[in-house]
């Protein structure tokens, strides 16, 4: 077994309304892949501002479908079941990333906590949240893709909700390094442990990011928190295997690497139609290989 981290983002794939494969295919195939951990994306928050037709605030959404409103899971009948059967094989963990770029996700949840009197307690959020834990119990970490709103009293409350109802956190970041050191920093002295790991975007926007430079202000801002494997640095489909494997190199030999990821899991199926699964492996075999793993 690697003593790395394999994970890939998957979005519309992994529900059954998709146009490329049954659910229960590439579940198998991620099982069988290399990959240790799936993260669905994306959840997103409903608003009802800035959009039409107008949503109830706080319902969850997968992608652009509605899957939990108003504390009643609402989505495909079958996804629960799916989902739930997600760990197996080499996949060892599930998680719910929430976000991404070009939403408006965490500009709702600071307006929910404000409208609130700076608390989600009692929100529509909070009992979807809740929801979600119970329908989905394979689901253990929630991921925090912020790139829109960076409000540090409302994140840092979302994922303390997060938290008390039994999931685990990730964070997804790219840039503005002071925030997510600042983030940690308070759940370090609140929910110490509840953040896993970091999924550190090294492309795209993101490009030219170093997890030992990341580490590094994590470290000064937390003196003493252990950034031992605590990185999973990011990669996209746009790059080829060969690609991926050249990037992770270049971070090979530093202790705060734990891994790596893609992004997506949707377009990997779209590029080998065939035999995904293969390139599924050649993607975890480029993470793997480059970061110093003899196959």
């Amino acid at each position: 077994m690697s003593k790395f981290n394999f994970a890939v983002y998957a979005e519309g794939i992994m529900y059954p309304d998709n146009s490329q494969q049954p659910v229960s295919t590439t579940l198998s195939q991620v099982q069988n892949s290399g990959f240790t951990t799936l993260i669905l994306g994306l959840f997103h928050i409903g608003r009802n501002y800035s959009i039409q037709p107008s949503q109830i605030m706080g319902d969850i959404y997968f992608n652009n479908t509605l899957v939990i409103s108003e504390g009643n899971y609402v989505g495909d009948p079958g996804w629960p079941a799916l989902i739930n059967s997600a760990l197996g094989g080499t996949v060892s963990s599930v998680c719910a990333s929430i976000g991404g770029g070009g939403v408006m996700d965490f500009e709702t949840l600071q307006k929910i906590y404000q409208q609130n009197d700076n608390s989600y307690t009692g929100t529509n959020l909070a009992t979807n949240l809740k929801v979600l834990k119970q329908t989905f119990p394979a689901i253990s970490i929630i991921d925090l893709d912020c790139e829109d709103n960076y409000d540090l009293p409302s994140f840092v409350a979302f994922c303390q909700l997060a938290n008390s109802l039994g999931f685990d956190l990730t964070f997804c970041p790219y840039t503005y390094q002071q925030f997510w050191t600042s983030a940690l920093q308070q759940l370090n002295n609140t929910n110490k442990g509840a953040v896993k790991w970091w999924n550190l975007q090294c492309y795209d926007g993101g490009q030219g990011n170093q997890p030992s430079q990341w580490a590094q202000a994590i470290a000064e801002a937390i003196p003493g928190f252990d950034t031992t494997a605590f990185i999973v640095a990011g990669d996209w489909t746009n790059d080829s295997p060969a690609l991926v494997q050249s990037l992770m190199k270049s971070f090979n030999g530093s202790k705060t690497v734990g891994g790596g990821f893609i992004w997506t899991l949707d377009q990997i199926v779209a590029n080998d139609s065939a035999n995904p699964q293969q390139l599924m492996t050649a993607y975890v075999n480029a993470i793997s290989v480059g970061l110093g793993n003899v196959l």
